[in-house]
């Protein structure tokens, strides 16, 4: 997994949903033994990243399928419990497909 991505992310959701990537990580903190408490929270951020952040959106927009046969294999797997053997090849296309998406931008913290 990239953690160039990943930290990437987590930047540009901080940056453009701050008042909703905080409440829900404040929620996350206070609620740890019960994270169902912070459903609505984990909602108000998700509609603000797909509404306000840019990687995010470009993502969407160029990595769908790649984002949809994933998903799928997911639900394919989920009951018999064999999606890492099934799914991680799907996951890792999704994910180069995400890193080109943000290819040159750095995260802000990376020397």
């Amino acid at each position: 997994m990239s953690s160039f991505l990943d930290q990437f992310i987590m930047e540009d959701v901080a940056k453009n949903c701050p008042k909703q990537f905080m409440e829900y990580h404040k929620c996350i903190s206070a609620n740890h033994e019960d994270p169902s408490q912070c459903l609505y929270r984990q909602r108000d951020l998700s509609l603000c990243i797909k509404d306000k952040v840019p990687s995010i959106q470009k993502v969407m927009q160029n990595c769908s399928q790649q984002l949809s046969r994933y998903e799928a294999c997911v639900r394919e797997h989920m009951a018999t419990r064999t999606i890492n053997e099934n799914c991680l090849g799907l996951l890792q296309e999704m994910r180069n497909c995400a890193e080109q998406q943000v290819g040159g931008t750095r995260p802000i913290n990376d020397s």
